[in-house]
């Protein structure tokens, strides 16, 4: 070993190995940050992609039948069950239907008394399709069955809410993928800052015959640990502030379903240890 080498180890060998372990901490510190910084964008893009599908099953069709022709719902009951665009449907008989207005109408109720005999309504579907933008092809289908007489459903609404959610989705995606890419560009250049640091002890290695699969195996395997490390707490951090933050909004918001994180916890917690390793 030369005399240049010993000096080294000797007079700032302390001082190094508190300047490696600041770095490794400040590394991990960057890493938990970009991670969870990610992880929070993540649920957001879950909870709006999640919402936007609570909107859509809000979408209802209308399906009148003609008066005196409700025994041809059998016919339309059958096409409705083996078409895949649909996701749910009810048939209201026009018994029922009179009787739900009378329970809307409640006091005022016996307005309609005598229409039992002589019932003026007609029996309907609500037909729910599986995605909004079935809603149009559907309804021209429903149509040229026989005995529908009408198929009811906000048009306009329905085609305001397709671009919406449209928007909200291509939204949730490039935040995800911006947010992603800029967390992998904060990690790597933190990588490269920490090998920065380290010039002087490489380039000593270097001097002493050290090949390069030696002088960087350290540094991989450090750097892997790092990265686990960082997953690790920044998966905990984003479990942790998505679990009261959705306990408070759940309670302010009421009438908005939030997603339960648990379904996708390890997906989350594989994308983080992937980026924090690599």
């Amino acid at each position: 070993m030369s005399l240049q080498t010993i000096k080294y180890f000797c007079k700032d060998g302390f001082k190094n190995i508190f300047l490696n372990k600041t770095m490794a901490a400040a590394s991990i510190s960057i890493v938990v940050a970009a991670l969870t910084v990610v992880g929070i964008f993540i649920e957001i893009g879950i909870n709006l992609e999640y919402i936007s599908q609570q909107i859509e099953k809000t979408v209802d069709m209308i399906v009148f039948l003609k008066k005196g022709q409700e025994e041809k719902a059998v016919v339309i009951e059958e096409y409705l069950r083996k078409n895949v665009d649909v996701r749910e449907y009810k048939y209201i008989s026009p018994h029922m239907a009179l009787q739900d207005l009378k329970n809307k109408l409640g006091k005022n109720a016996f307005l309609l008394e005598g229409l039992e005999k002589d019932n003026p309504l007609r029996g309907y579907f609500v037909v729910k399709p599986v995605k909004i933008e079935y809603t149009k092809k559907l309804a021209e289908e429903l149509e040229t069955l026989d005995g529908v007489a009408q198929v009811y459903f906000p048009s306009e609404t329905v085609d305001k809410l397709r671009r919406i959610l449209k928007i909200i989705n291509l939204f949730s995606i490039l935040l995800i993928i911006g947010i992603y890419i800029v967390a992998i560009f904060i990690i790597a250049n933190t990588v490269k800052i920490t090998l920065f640091a380290r010039r002087r002890e490489i380039s000593i290695m270097r001097y002493i015959g050290a090949t390069n699969r030696f002088i960087s195996g350290p540094f991989v395997v450090e750097g892997f640990i790092i990265g686990i490390l960082g997953s690790i707490l920044a998966y905990a951090i984003v479990l942790l502030f998505y679990h009261y933050t959705i306990s408070y909004l759940s309670q302010t918001i009421t009438f908005i379903d939030f997603v339960n994180i648990s379904i996708y916890k390890y997906k989350i917690l594989g994308v983080f240890i992937l980026t924090g390793a690599w």
